[in-house]
């Protein structure tokens, strides 16, 4: 459009083109907004008045910039769980020096859409003096938009940086992360650039190709590199279509114990100090509410508080963390306590620098006299003062050198201090080497000298040689182990001593779809001892029982209905085949995560009809999931069609099989000679054909067989033109 000698361009053109129209002010003729391409700046044209041709030259600057993400969640939403349970068991018994032992540890879990709840009971010398512990019982509810959980019953509460965790009996309202895997709750560095034509993007992390995009004309970005814990460089090569590079460089540091801005993490405790657990079932202790939140700040910096309040007892502290670009983090805390003892202080402060090839860091806490916090005995006093300084140096052909130095300073008794040299590399292309010295300095100075070297042997095979030397003891340990496959199988351990060091041990375990047991026996100073355990577990979906190895993680029932000994796969890995009712179970499944369950198309006959081969599976935390895989016999069969007059049916005919209170059936296509295959049979099926002006019918029955693909005989299709 032109007025008054200036030319003006339709915003939806202009944004078809990409430009970037934010500081320009339109104007509106006839509902449609335009702007005056003089006022663009960065922006230049040439119009030839005679062929009416508009010729536009646009800077970079003025496209919109291209957003891309380097780390990407693929989150999904889990699926809700149908009621179910599932029972573990672990049964060992051990004879040493004449006398016999035998212990045993159950677990009970049930769960449904709204969530889990699991018991655990320890079992003690149950063919003797038996006695049982109820060790906890929690019910748990994830809530992954919200990426929190609450549980009732037993529960951990959450550490701050100077305060432990400590078990109570109550409830908890916390975050969790892990509900959404892929979620990176630590700021990620970016880096940007800008092309003038279309082209390609590498991203180079410490010389690691991350990412490879396409990228039109104009400015762009990259954010959530996808970078390591620590200090390092991002390269990225820019390629346009004629070829031409240009490099850009950004230095990053990152620590995963930052949080992004505005990201929060707390956990909110409240009911009963749990007291002697593992020996006391329900042994509780004074009421407590616990809090810790953490907060981002700003990319740079996160705060942290914590607070433990009891009757008679009572601590807060704040925390924080700041990235110094360049020079590393910084961290320091300080809480105050109040009991019986009187006022208590605590101080800590930390520096932490991570390069690529050598980190560097210290921590020390000092605390008054008086301090005191949970998880200290209120008789004792909390330690005067705890440090530790450490170095770690990496090189690419050297190996990795790690100096690690700790101090600890109690009012009550004496102190410790130790200092680890350790010395790591790898040996040929599998092979691995580590040496390392401790020096004791506390009480009767020692100092240990050990090293070992492994290299594995196949996939799941490993082999070592140890020694170690302290106070003129030496010893030496040959070990060789062979890991339990993902299906059924064998795995074992052996370890033996050389030299004056004659202790001698062997375990094998076996493992198929529902059990697992371990045999093993060792020597030392002419004794011997031998033990032995069985574990498994029972999943219970829908009502059905179905045996299984012990369910740590979630678990999925897969059915395919009708068919035995078809392989089941978890991720590629054969993880079992289907019983005589169709049905198998795949335990160990990743919770919030896709795991991919697909079945062996080869176990099934030739006539089946699948509606896919593969399903994916996102549980919740420790539930079950029902798999039905669609499968049928496509009752298919082969035969030849003739008119009455014994001629073929022509090539192209459609037969339909004719079903009562049915809508349009499936249509097949008459072959050559009269040629017919028809799918999805009942014992007895009336069928009808038709082509051009002309239709038919007959009979046709469908004797039960074995054979995949049987050749029913010729039929004689009767009827009259339409």
């Amino acid at each position: 459009m032109r007025r008054n000698d200036r030319l003006f361009a339709e915003a939806k053109d202009l944004r078809r083109w990409r430009l970037n129209l934010s500081d320009s002010t339109p104007v509106t003729l006839d509902g449609e907004d335009f702007y005056e391409l003089d006022a663009l700046v960065g922006l230049s044209y040439e119009f030839d008045e005679l062929s009416q041709v508009l010729t536009i030259q646009v800077e970079p600057s003025l496209f919109d910039a291209t957003e891309l993400q380097g780390v990407v969640s693929d989150f999904r939403n889990p699926t809700l769980s149908p009621p179910g349970g599932f029972l573990n068991y672990d049964v060992s018994a051990n004879h040493e020096q004449g006398r016999a032992m035998s212990n045993g540890l159950l677990e009970f879990g049930g769960f449904s859409g709204w969530g889990v709840g699991q018991t655990r009971i320890l079992a003690r010398d149950i063919l003797g003096d038996a006695s049982a512990i109820r060790l906890d019982t929690t019910l748990t509810r994830d809530l992954p938009m919200q990426m929190a959980s609450m549980r009732f019953g037993d529960v951990i509460s959450g550490a701050s940086s100077w305060g432990g965790a400590v078990r109570l009996g109550g409830l908890q309202w916390a975050t969790n992360f892990s509900i959404q895997p892929g979620f990176i709750s630590f700021p990620l560095p970016g880096i940007s650039g800008e092309v003038a034509m279309p082209s390609t993007v590498d991203l180079y992390v410490d010389d690691v190709l991350r990412m490879s995009h396409e990228v039109p004309s104009g400015p762009f970005s990259i954010q959530d590199l996808p970078v390591t814990n620590g200090q390092g460089d991002a390269r990225l090569v820019v390629r346009d279509m004629l070829g031409r590079e240009q490099v850009i460089t950004q230095p990053f540091f990152t620590n995963f114990e930052l949080m992004k801005k505005g990201l929060q993490d707390y956990s909110y405790e409240l009911g009963f100090v749990r007291r002697n657990f593992g020996n006391d079932s329900n042994n509780y202790g004074q009421l407590v509410a616990i809090g810790t939140h953490r907060l981002g700040f700003t990319e740079q910096f996160t705060g942290e508080i914590h607070g433990e309040m009891l009757g008679h007892q009572q601590t807060l502290g704040l925390g924080g963390m700041m990235l110094l670009p360049g020079f590393g983090q910084l961290s320091g805390s300080l809480a105050l306590s109040n009991s019986a003892k009187g006022m208590g202080k605590l101080l800590q402060l930390g520096y932490v620098s991570k390069y690529r090839y050598f980190n560097f860091g210290t921590n020390t806490q000092i605390t008054s006299q008086r301090f005191t916090k949970l998880g200290v005995n209120p008789e004792n006093f909390a330690p005067k003062q705890i440090s530790r300084v450490f170095a770690n140096l990496a090189t690419s052909d050297h190996g990795s050198y790690l100096v690690n130095y700790s101090e600890q300073a109690f009012r009550d008794r004496k102190g410790n201090k130790k200092l680890n040299v350790s010395y790591n590399r790898k040996v040929g292309r599998r092979g691995n080497f580590r040496a390392s010295v401790t020096r004791r300095f506390s009480g009767e100075a020692k100092t240990t000298f050990s090293m070992n070297f492994s290299m594995p042997l196949g996939n799941r095979t490993n082999v070592s040689i140890s020694t170690s030397a302290q106070s003129g003891l030496k010893q030496t340990r040959l070990r060789m182990s062979r890991n339990r496959p993902a299906g059924s199988g064998l795995s074992y351990r052996l370890d033996a001593g050389l030299g004056k060091s004659d202790s001698r041990k062997a375990e094998l375990t076996a493992s198929n779809e529902i059990v697992t047991y371990t045999l093993g026996a060792g020597q030392s100073q002419g004794q011997t001892a031998l033990h032995g355990s069985v574990s498994g577990g029972v999943a219970i979906i829908e009502g059905d029982a179905f045996l299984s190895r012990k369910i740590t993680d979630s678990f999925a029932m897969v059915q395919v209905p009708g068919y035995s000994g078809v392989g089941i796969y978890a991720d590629n890995h054969l993880v079992g085949r289907t019983d005589a009712n169709g049905n198998a179970m795949v335990p160990s499944l990743r919770p919030y995560e896709k795991n991919t369950i697909r079945i062996e198309e080869s176990d099934l006959p030739f006539d089946t009809q699948i509606d896919t081969l593969q399903l994916d599976a996102v549980p919740y935390f420790r539930s079950g999931l029902l798999l039905k895989f669609l499968v049928k016999r496509s009752r298919g069969a082969l035969l030849t069609v003739v008119l009455e007059n014994g001629e073929p049916l022509p090539a192209g005919a459609q037969a339909q099989i004719i079903l009562d209170n049915v809508g349009e059936s499936e249509v097949f296509p008459v072959g050559f000679r009269g040629e017919l295959y028809l799918t999805g049979l009942a014992a007895s099926n009336r069928l009808s054909v038709t082509w051009e002006d002309q239709s038919c019918e007959f009979e046709l029955p469908f004797p039960e067989t074995t054979e995949p693909l049987p050749h029913l005989g010729t039929y004689t299709c009767i009827g009259a033109g339409l």
